[in-house]
């Protein structure tokens, strides 16, 4: 089974440079100009491993007469680069959560769960799955390069389930934000003062956003993927609308999310954060 790599993923691409685009000079000023911490310095490889990977995607996307040797090894490539990004996304997630919840291990465990739950998944789609070239096929047209599944029935079943890990650790990591929000804002308001609260909302506004996005991802998988006749057309969605968009999404969020709170004013009386919990985050 072929699923074509096509050119669909570009908007997403332009949309996440317009956006490092504007919260670069942020970027210099909340974590350049200041002493990198451990979390830093992870945000900086997860954000950059990013931009390498829509660069390295749009070049392989683009490129015409590729063999198959060549392919192979740009998919190889390109499925190292998103799995790095995934992962420093999803750690970055789970530090964010760890340092609100004052360093909770458990807290820390139950995403460590999830994290490499998630990393052996993605690296066993990439063991079964490799690229070749569009030469001879019906995407010859549109696309230089397909991904070549020998047993799609492997394949089928591992890559499904992914969305439902990624809804949970994502609901997960939603529960705990929006209780240490309500925390905050009752804090905020019994000191009548301003707290990062309002930095926390904006987390849970998008989070919301991304799991009702993972639901109907999730819901074209259980409706499909017992129907072998739609299967190819679930995992052509799946591979070139859906995969780069949680793969993208969570990326841009955890970026601004680290950025808003590396620049929130300076601990005082109405900043609940200390200042060894923003560096964390």
């Amino acid at each position: 089974m072929d699923v074509v790599i096509t050119e669909d993923t570009l908007w997403l691409v332009t949309l996440w440079i317009a956006d490092f685009i504007e919260t670069l000079p942020t970027e210099i000023n909340a974590i350049w100009r200041k002493k990198l911490t451990g979390a830093s310095v992870l945000f900086l490889i997860n954000r950059y491993i990013f931009l390498l990977y829509l660069i390295f995607e749009m070049f392989t996307n683009l490129s015409d007469n590729q063999k198959n040797k060549e392919c192979d090894v740009n998919f190889n490539i390109l499925n190292v680069l998103q799995i790095l990004a995934i992962a420093t996304t999803n750690v970055l997630f789970a530090l964010r959560v760890y340092a609100i919840y004052n360093k909770n291990r458990i807290i820390l465990g139950t995403c460590s769960v999830f994290i490499i739950s998630r990393l052996v998944i993605d690296i066993l789609v990439q063991i079964t799955s490799q690229g070749s070239s569009s030469a001879g096929t019906q995407f010859q047209s549109f696309s230089a390069c397909v991904i070549n599944v020998p047993d799609s029935n492997v394949y089928s079943q591992v890559e499904f389930v992914i969305p439902f890990i990624t809804l949970g650790y994502d609901i997960y990591i939603f529960g705990l934000t929006m209780r240490k929000t309500i925390d905050l804002g009752f804090k905020m308001k019994r000191q009548g003062q301003t707290s990062v609260a309002h930095v926390i909302v904006q987390d849970v506004v998008l989070l919301t956003a991304i799991i009702d996005a993972i639901l109907a991802r999730v819901s074209l998988h259980v409706s499909i993927h017992h129907n072998q006749q739609h299967m190819f057309i679930a995992n052509l969605i799946d591979n070139n609308i859906s995969s780069p968009f949680f793969t993208l999404l969570p990326n841009m969020l955890i970026s601004r999310l680290m950025l808003n709170l590396r620049t929130f004013p300076t601990p005082g009386t109405g900043d609940t954060l200390t200042t060894s919990q923003r560096a964390q985050c």
